[in-house]
């Protein structure tokens, strides 16, 4: 199978790498230094004591792609417009493509450029840290999944395939119409972990043992859970806090990518985690002030990148 990685930052060679050991993978991503390190050393991927290196394709010229059977995004958000309009050098009739990127409302982006056909949604549970440029580290200490769903709801023979190829790769992997419901559930995990940590400069394993950090985790995902409710989503705030303390136990000493970008003065996905949700939130007129509170924090923070007082 021919698959295409699109934004090869710490997930997208976390799963572009693994794929590579049984389809034909191409890495794509604009930093040139990155694909040059991959292409001339290899990727290095390792857990722990636990070290491999893997030779996927990398290319910064999306004309040098080819045309795939699937295309997977794991690109940031904030550059998703510029990264489709990349990817339909890889996008032929026959090729599906899934997003597995954090948040929602990445899908839609495909949706103006890709036929509703060939677009599927999805998450995934795996984490992984970019320890230097060719170099991640698999943060992820238990046995996770990863879930996709075509728009459409029809059976697209290259995401049966996709499926298929993931699974024989390692990736508990499955097409469920119960995607949505996933994906608020990791919304849960993003908006609490991605932003507190980022705030707070913790790990996950910190946010969730601190009982002041903790009750935030709570009230922040009973207000996510009205909004889930509100669209037919049936999570609790009880099933939703034991799905990120599920989570959160698995990568205890996880740094999540939004803390990493506020460390780096990076942009950050707040439009499609937090502020999303309070989106959807004021649609059946739901208050979310913590919801709110904390993504105006990170805007601040954004906002201030190279300014601060001390």
């Amino acid at each position: 199978m021919k698959i295409a990685i699109i934004g090869s930052g710490a997930m997208g060679c976390l799963f572009g790498g693994i794929l590579s050991k049984i389809a034909d993978v191409c890495l794509y991503d604009v930093n040139q230094t990155l694909v040059d390190i991959i292409n001339e050393n290899g990727l290095i991927m390792t857990k722990g004591e636990e070290k491999e290196i893997v030779y996927p394709r990398a290319t910064a010229n999306p004309k040098e792609i080819g045309i795939v059977d699937a295309a997977i995004f794991f690109t940031k958000f904030t550059f998703m417009e510029s990264a489709v309009q990349d990817a339909l050098n890889c996008i032929g009739p026959d090729t599906f493509t899934v997003t597995l990127q954090n948040g929602i409302g990445a899908a839609d982006v495909i949706l103006k450029h890709v036929p509703k056909e060939q677009v599927g949604y999805g998450l995934t549970a795996y984490t992984s840290d970019l320890k230097s440029l060719g170099h991640i580290e698999l943060t992820t200490k238990e046995s996770v999944d990863t879930y996709f769903w075509p728009v459409d709801g029809n059976m697209h023979k290259n995401a049966l395939l996709l499926e298929k190829t993931m699974n024989e790769a390692g990736f508990a992997t499955h097409i469920t119409k119960e995607v949505d419901e996933k994906i608020w559930k990791k919304l849960m995990v993003n908006c609490t972990e991605n932003t507190m940590c980022a705030i707070l400069r913790l790990t996950v394993g910190q946010l969730v043992e601190t009982p002041a950090s903790f009750e935030l985790v709570k009230e922040i995902i009973a207000e996510i859970s009205s909004v889930a409710i509100a669209k037919g989503i049936n999570i609790s705030p009880e099933a939703g806090l034991e799905y990120v303390m599920n989570v959160s136990h698995a990568v205890m000493h996880h740094v999540p990518s939004m803390a990493l970008d506020v460390k780096n003065m990076r942009k950050t996905e707040i439009a499609v985690l937090n502020e999303a949700v309070v989106k959807e939130a004021q649609r059946y007129g739901i208050k979310t002030p913590v919801l709110d509170t904390v993504g105006k924090m990170i805007r601040t923070i954004e906002s201030n990148y190279g300014k601060f007082a001390f």
